[in-house]
């Protein structure tokens, strides 16, 4: 990180989540060899070579615009969030609103990326009705902050959970039907904080250092059979992430804290009511819409020129430094170590 520049701490909070790689099964048949219900089967009339792009987390913030996003750049886009008829079910309704005001090609699919079967019905079902994934973006994501030591071991889990483990399932669905076309793009929606670290969000930080490690080693691994994987790194947005979504895992931690960790917790003192610094929006954010037209650019730009990372907004000041220093000395250590043809 460079020095003598203050850096706002939401100025680098940014991103909902993770990294990973792409959509999921062939096209065809169910599983187990169930016949394609009529709503399944591959619509080609009308969509010709039109391309399909699959989103996670689009209840809200970035998922929600880089849906709308790329739908009006001409792509088919199929819109995932969970429980879709409980939890999601005014934000799939105010995605579908949207979606029929500008008559854009948005279908919204209920997809919980905590969930095997979840993930694997969804991209089933993507696969029908498309025939092809062609652009994957892993946006779904969550936050809260807390003393490290306060939080569980499931505590902890259940943020690997959906951060973490939620895109490698959702990778894994889809990167075998990228693989037999030989082409495809996945969009690894992560955060500036994934290459450094606050205090009070070990946790999530956690996370997205985890992810932007397996994106670039997926990027590697894919390169040569056509699937481009790339890391976008938003900095600090006016979306949904932290005010409500984060306040209301943050009060949900609170509430479940046990005896034992409450004293855990009193023990530090005024440092515990720090991370509620987290929980505050600073003025003056950028319009997250400026993340959309990345991830749409990024859909634009051809395969040979697309980067390994793209920070976004206030994170590009000082994360490009930071990627170009990283760049020189990761392929230092790839050549070194046998690896340089998969630069």
């Amino acid at each position: 990180m460079p020095t003598g520049r203050h850096i706002q701490r939401r100025t680098v909070l940014g991103g909902a989540v993770a990294a990973g790689a792409v959509a999921a099964a062939g096209a065809g048949g169910a599983a187990g060899g169930r016949p394609a219900a009529a709503a399944d089967r591959p619509e080609t009339r009308g969509h010709g070579g039109r391309e399909v792009a699959l989103i996670t987390g689009t209840s809200s913030g970035f998922g929600h615009l880089t849906a709308l996003t790329l739908a009006r750049g001409g792509l088919r886009v199929f819109a995932s969030m969970r429980d879709t008829r409980g939890a999601n079910a005014a934000a799939a309704r105010r995605l579908r609103g949207a979606v029929a005001k500008q008559d854009l090609d948005v279908h919204v699919v209920d997809i919980d990326v905590r969930d095997d079967d979840s993930v694997d019905r969804g991209v089933d079902r993507v696969l029908r009705r498309a025939g092809r994934i062609d652009v994957l973006v892993n946006n779904a994501g969550v936050f809260y902050p807390a003393i490290l030591e306060t939080q569980t071991v499931e505590d902890v889990r259940a943020v690997f959970e959906t951060n973490v483990f939620g895109h490698l399932r959702v990778n894994r669905a889809v990167l075998p039907a990228m693989r037999a076309r030989g082409e495809g793009l996945v969009v690894q929606t992560t955060t500036s904080l994934g290459r450094f670290v606050f205090p009070f969000m070990g946790a999530y930080v956690g996370t997205k250092w985890a992810m932007e490690a397996m994106a670039e080693a997926s990027r590697y691994e894919l390169r040569r059979l056509g699937v481009d994987v790339v890391i976008v790194e938003p900095g600090a947005y006016n979306t949904d992430f932290v005010d409500p979504n984060g306040v209301r895992y943050y009060d949900r931690y609170l509430r479940g804290l046990d005896r034992g960790n409450a004293r855990r917790r009193a023990a530090y003192g005024d440092l515990a009511r720090r991370a509620e610094e987290h929980l505050v929006e600073e003025p003056g954010l950028p319009d997250p819409q400026e993340v959309a037209d990345a991830i749409a650019g990024l859909v634009r730009t051809p395969s040979a020129e697309r980067p390994v990372r793209l920070p976004v907004a206030g994170a590009a000041d000082f994360l490009g430094e930071v990627h170009t220093v990283h760049a020189e000395f990761q392929r230092t250590v790839m050549e070194s170590a046998g690896y340089g043809d998969l630069l």
